[in-house]
């Protein structure tokens, strides 16, 4: 019998396209021997399926008419039917999170679908959201000494005496970043203090807590990704994404072609000395492990000279990074995240039996 997976994307995530582009080429690679594979876009909140949402052309003008709504209601798919009877779909084995930023990436999807027992290809939770958050993962990161760019959280408007302190901390250029937005999404690098309050201002548009980092000059960005198959941690060569920008951005990641980062300008694999490959292959199987991390995840690093700073952490990344495993052919990668997934199950919550309930009910005789 074949197994059921949803392939979820969509989201209210400023990431939007990006997981579309994700869930379409995820949809049209799975496997078919053994799976079926059920498509399942989210647009404000509602959940969409059929036929149609293969096609990515079909969201440039997305028609809701055009799709069916559905819900997830334990491990089991349904539709509203004439009088608004449920009609199920299907029985659900596994979910396939293609959901970048936003909701589908800080935890609170995973978190529905633990509770509704459906497993899922990405990273739990708690660590979900300790990714997701910059400041969050600065600290954790840290704690664990792993060496990351000097940084301190900031409020907008930021007063006199915090924007003075800020400059005597990094001095510029200072890097100003939404705490929880990912794809560039929101960053500025101030040079000066105009800059940085714009900067604070942009940043705050996008999220109410933000990170003011050192703004590094002559580093290198190089991403590294990691992925469990079977029982085997299998790490990424690494790669150096080409830009003309001070820094990545948005525009580098994805303007450049439909398929996403996967169709970025690169240098695959990225010509860097043995000791940088050596520290960041090291660093990303070291910050797997200890994060509890799970499913494909991508590293993001700065290098500057002999410094490597582990710059941000993506639990569901563009397209699940299956350009960088290029000797894993697409389908034997899915078909891998989900029977990991399928191992892996819902968290098991243990039971611990009370009568705390059936004493107040024998007062009440």
């Amino acid at each position: 019998m074949k197994k059921t997976i949803l392939v979820i994307f969509g989201g209210n995530s400023t990431e939007h396209d990006i997981s579309v582009i994700t869930g379409v080429e995820t949809l049209n690679a799975m496997p078919v021997k053994g799976y079926k594979a059920i498509p399942i876009y989210i647009k404000d909140g509602v959940w969409y399926t059929g036929n149609s949402l293969y096609e990515i052309k079909k969201f440039i003008h997305f028609a809701p008419a055009a799709a069916t709504k559905v819900g997830l209601v334990f491990k089991e798919l349904y539709t509203l039917g004439k009088r608004g009877k449920l009609i199920k779909i299907a029985d659900v084995d596994c979910a396939l999170l293609a959901t970048h930023g936003g909701s589908g990436e800080n935890g609170a999807l995973q978190g529905f679908l633990e509770m509704s027992g459906v497993p899922y290809t990405s990273t739990g939770v708690k660590e979900s959201a300790i990714c997701m958050d910059k400041v969050v993962a600065k600290s954790a990161l840290s704690s664990l000494g792993i060496k990351v760019v000097e940084g301190y959280e900031m409020r907008y408007p930021a007063s006199e005496e915090k924007i003075e302190q800020l400059e005597k901390k990094l001095g510029y250029p200072i890097i100003i970043k939404p705490a929880s937005q990912g794809s560039s999404i929101g960053i500025t690098l101030a040079k000066s203090r105009e800059e940085l309050i714009k900067g604070l201002e942009l940043a705050h548009f996008f999220d109410t807590r933000i990170l003011a980092e050192k703004g590094l000059e002559n580093f290198t960005e190089i991403n590294s990704a990691a992925v469990m198959i079977g029982k085997e941690l299998v790490l990424s060569e690494i790669e150096k994404p080409l830009t003309a920008s001070d820094f990545l951005t948005y525009s580098d990641k994805y303007m450049g072609s439909a398929k996403g980062m996967a169709g970025g300008v690169r240098e695959f694999p990225a010509r860097v000395s043995r000791k940088i490959r050596e520290k960041i292959l090291e660093t990303t199987k070291s910050v797997y492990e200890k994060l509890n991390l799970f499913g494909v995840v991508r590293i993001d690093y700065l290098v500057q000279g002999e410094d490597v700073y582990l710059n941000e952490i993506n639990t569901i990344p563009g397209s699940l990074s299956h350009y960088l495993f290029p000797k894993i052919p697409h389908a034997e990668l899915l078909k891998a995240l989900t029977e990991s997934a399928i191992q892996r199950g819902t968290e098991k919550v243990p039971r611990y039996v009370t009568s705390v309930l059936s004493n107040i009910g024998s007062k009440h005789k």
